[in-house]
């Protein structure tokens, strides 16, 4: 974990956490914010200093990019990366037409059962009609 850790990105983090803690005392008014503060910054303006003038490390290309052997190499994993894409826009497609075919029959189902409620709605108010008459000419 720690092989990776540059000298100048542990100072950048020790300076930025001494700030935000010196930071924290000053919004708080609790004493030795100033001194947090002061001391986090004159460490953060120091490690930019130094990053300033620090070398970069030149990356190394571990192969010739014209090495037919490395274009045949690239151009089999761009044919491999198209055929896979090709497979995933079909699923996406046949899933579409799936999900586009169910939502047509839903819809007729809808319509359907839309359809059945209006007519169900329709006899039951002309059975309580009837019912009404019924009973009104029993009374009466």
């Amino acid at each position: 974990m720690l092989k990776n850790l540059s000298t100048t990105n542990m100072l950048y983090g020790i300076g930025a956490a001494v700030v935000i803690i010196g930071a924290l005392f000053k919004i708080q008014h609790w004493s030795g914010g100033n001194l947090l503060l002061t001391i986090g910054m004159i460490t953060e303006a120091i490690v930019f200093t130094y990053s300033a003038f620090e070398k970069k490390e030149d990356k190394i290309i571990s192969s010739d990019p014209y090495d037919p052997s490395a274009i045949i190499k690239a151009q089999k994993e761009y044919i491999e990366t198209i055929e896979q894409a090709t497979k995933n826009i079909s699923l996406i497609n046949k899933n579409h037409k799936e999900q586009l075919r169910l939502t047509i029959n839903s819809n007729k189902a809808y319509k359907k059962i839309n359809t059945e409620a209006k007519s169900l709605a329709n006899n039951t108010y002309s059975i309580s009609k009837t019912y009404y008459s019924i009973l009104k000419a029993m009374k009466g």
